[in-house]
């Protein structure tokens, strides 16, 4: 095997170096039909995504027959399959290539072999070749034609049930939502009989789904059959690569948690929805009661999912519930219990729409924000040919939630931002004040939402926190002050101080009880020193006053 190909497989969120294609097994929804609960991606298809064409079987490897065979008899019924854009239209506007097209529809005839229905997934990122639809390398025109090409060339097929026109769009707010709608374009000039899987902003993240994608609810479909798609990890950053998590400071019903603010999204939207994709590791069995209890959320709301991932390429990846040496993996006892055609006949939530807003982090009054927001005075953001500014250390996004103008001007275009500091920000002496992490703990439902992940935190402030008013108060010297461990543990480390608490203290109920006025007028020879300063009262505390046993 090409170790190249190999190790693309591990790499998730990575659209220069890996396209995956995922696979879900569900019916096609009638009027009396029944809807299959639990799904694989099927993966192979999209392998490899920075060696272009690529070779089957050796960059990338579309699923043979015995795949299908095994997981039709365990009871599978409906994958995702996720392919590659590139692969199928080399070039923009072009035809579809007959190989690769030719193997997807392969792929759709083992489907209709062994009883599966196939959910095809443009597996891009809202990109091509690296460049976001809806700029001038790749217009909006380009991708309809795309999805027009897919809808010609298999809308015949029995086993297809649903186009995936995009996953895991990201880093481009601006654009998705307008180019969903000419995807859905795309597809309804010739197939106005499927189902449109419309994922979200933000990788298409559970959790943070209401932040960014009410937009997606003013898309037209003439079909009237759009179905939201949402993934979800249980990791810090949602990625599904389980660095640096300790799954015993995590609740049994964590997973509910974070699938909980899509549904409440559909249910006060009154829209469908679908988890295109989430997994647990296979080596501690508490992960496989946190996805257990999930998965019976999901499906007393009727949302199917379909699991990360199946098929050729994973090897001992600890994902993938494809068997190993013939048997199978631990994630299979509990995917199993939740093969379910019986318990809904279409997908869900099935609710009449509310108008109360939903509960949690980022609900937005949109009529009069509470803070006013500045007139935009950035000056010329255009490229410059000789950078004479260190950018070391430079981040873009805390930058522009540094300052309003910058935030009003620019949202979340972070090249634009660096450009601003290169040519003008720099002269004009601006430095980047926000901290995110500390912007986090300063609001217990940031917490919930985003754990400890910046970039998502710094592009809340920008979207929604300034408008709503929300600060950045966290004092992270007087939670340390506050308990002998942590001063054992992290000294004056505000930074670590401020993710402990982030990813353990609110769950512990911690509170920040140092009173440093108190502590100065315990002690004449503090008052003489410091006066009434309590920032260098609490570090007298924490570096002395604690190992000298003087009463905060």
């Amino acid at each position: 095997m090409n170790i190249l190909f190999y190790l693309s497989g591990f790499i998730r969120k990575a659209p220069l170096f890996l396209s995956f294609f995922v696979l879900l097994t569900v019916q096609t929804e009638t009027a009396k039909a029944s809807v299959e609960l639990i799904g694989l991606n099927m993966s192979g298809a999209g392998f490899a995504g920075q060696v272009l064409p690529g070779v089957n079987g050796r960059n990338y490897i579309f699923p043979t027959e015995p795949y299908f065979q095994q997981w039709s008899a365990k009871g599978i019924r409906l994958i995702r399959f996720p392919i590659l854009w590139e692969r199928l239209q080399p070039t923009l506007g072009g035809p579809l290539d007959p190989t690769y097209a030719a193997l997807i529809d392969g792929t759709f005839n083992l489907a209709n072999k062994y009883g599966m229905k196939v959910i095809l997934d443009l597996h891009n990122y809202m990109r091509y070749r690296g460049q976001i639809i809806g700029t001038s390398g790749v217009p909006y025109q380009r991708y309809q034609d795309i999805m027009a090409r897919i809808a010609q060339r298999w809308s015949t097929q029995p086993s297809l049930y649903a186009y995936d026109i995009m996953n895991e769009p990201h880093d481009a707010l601006a654009y998705w939502p307008t180019a969903a709608q000419y995807g859905i374009n795309g597809v309804r000039s010739i197939d106005n009989v499927r189902p449109i899987m419309i994922e979200g902003n933000g990788w298409a993240e559970a959790t943070r789904w209401a932040y960014w994608n009410d937009p997606l609810l003013k898309l037209q479909d003439p079909a009237n059959n759009i179905i939201f798609e949402a993934h979800t990890y249980f990791d810090e950053g949602a990625g599904g690569t389980y660095d640096a998590v300790d799954v015993s400071t995590l609740s049994p019903t964590y997973g509910v948690e974070r699938v909980k603010p899509f549904i409440e999204w559909l249910k006060k939207n009154g829209r469908r929805g679908f988890i295109g994709e989430f997994g647990v590791p296979d080596n501690d069995p508490r992960w496989l009661t946190i996805m257990d209890n999930m998965l019976a959320y999901l499906r007393q709301n009727c949302i199917p999912a379909t699991y990360w991932a199946a098929g050729p390429g994973w090897g001992t990846y600890n994902l993938s519930v494809e068997p190993v040496g013939g048997q199978d993996r631990p994630q299979w006892a509990t995917l199993k219990k939740y093969i379910d055609n019986t318990s809904c006949s279409s997908y869900g939530p099935a609710v009449t729409p509310v108008t109360a807003l939903p509960s949690g982090a980022g609900v937005i009054t949109p009529s009069t924000p509470n803070t006013a927001i500045p007139k935009a005075t950035p000056t010329n953001t255009a490229p410059v040919s000789n950078i004479s500014v260190s950018l070391s250390g430079f981040d873009a996004l805390n930058y522009i939630a540094s300052y309003p103008d910058l935030a009003a001007a620019f949202g979340t275009d972070v090249q634009a931002a660096t450009q601003h500091y290169i040519n003008t920000g720099y002269k004009e002496g601006r430095v980047v004040s926000f901290n995110p992490l500390s912007y986090i703990a300063s609001n217990p439902d940031l917490i919930t939402a985003f754990g400890a992940d910046t970039n998502a935190a710094a592009r809340h402030y920008i979207l929604y926190g300034y408008r709503e008013g929300r600060t950045v108060s966290f004092n992270a010297l007087s939670y340390i002050a506050s308990y002998p461990d942590l001063i054992r543990n992290f000294g004056t480390n505000v930074t670590a101080a401020t993710k402990h608490y982030i990813l353990h203290g609110y769950k512990e109920s911690r509170k920040l009880s140092f009173n440093a006025d108190k502590y100065l007028a315990n002690y004449a020879d503090l008052r003489a020193a410091y006066g009434s300063n309590n920032y260098l009262a609490t570090l007298h505390y924490i570096n002395n006053g604690y190992k000298e046993g003087r009463t905060p």
